[in-house]
């Protein structure tokens, strides 16, 4: 009998184990049937924001086409710009849709760290768009130096090229609320050694090219020197 009666409250124990299960099943079940329809909702309308941004700098503005015939178009390592600027207002919304999602579900730390993230979207998208813009400049002000006559224009495209996209990058940091002050130092020191042996380098060089060239204007140079001195010695 008391088998039995062990057997029976262990069965009620299962019992009453599934049966609190089952509702609080049935008790979640709305709030996650809420957060699928809002993550759904979420993906159709960001597809239609981000491919309306596509087509809006595509399509209407011309972007990529703009910048394809002046060979600019592989300036920001060959990223599409529409399609770039698309993703990032598409995966805006997204993040908007899933921290309301998250909230119907109850999961408020994950929802409180996500809803800081998209406070903070925002200036990520600020970042790209300031880098990218610096990308293409510095391109097409690379090109601009080539296609003058300037004596050693490749090198110097290059070096107008690698400034002006650190300082946007340098920028895009900024808006990203990074210290960027001790790289800001690093470059000014890095760059003054820089123009300094570069300046030495080139006096040394021209110095030897121009050598025979130079060499009578050095000689006349010498001999009125030369020669005021001795006036001066007579004078004394």
């Amino acid at each position: 009998m008391t088998h039995n009666t062990g057997e029976i409250l262990v069965i009620e124990d299962i019992s009453n184990i599934l049966s609190d299960f089952y509702r609080s099943i049935l008790n979640i079940l709305p709030s996650v049937f809420e957060a699928l329809t809002i993550l759904i909702i979420g993906y159709i309308v960001g597809r239609l924001i981000g491919e309306t941004v596509r087509i809006f700098l595509q399509k209407f503005l011309g972007l990529d086409k703009w910048l394809a015939m002046r060979g600019l178009e592989d300036a920001a390592f060959g990223i599409r710009i529409s399609h770039l600027s698309a993703g990032l207002i598409k995966w805006y919304v997204y993040f908007i849709f899933i921290a309301e999602s998250l909230s119907r579900l109850n999961i408020e730390a994950l929802t409180f760290y996500l809803n800081i993230f998209i406070l903070y979207y925002p200036r990520i998208i600020a970042s790209a768009t300031i880098f990218i813009i610096g990308l293409i400049l510095s391109e097409w002000l690379k090109e601009k130096v080539v296609e003058t006559m300037l004596l050693f224009k490749e090198f110097f495209g290059s070096i107008v090229k690698f400034i002006t996209a650190t300082i946007f990058f340098l920028v895009a940091l900024d808006i990203l609320t990074v210290n960027v002050e001790p790289i800001y130092q690093l470059i000014y020191f890095t760059l003054g050694g820089f123009v300094i042996s570069f300046s030495l380098a080139l006096g040394i060089a021209l110095g030897l090219i121009l050598k025979d060239e130079l060499r009578p204007y050095v000689k006349k140079i010498l001999h009125e020197v030369s020669k005021q001195d001795v006036d001066r010695g007579d004078e004394t």
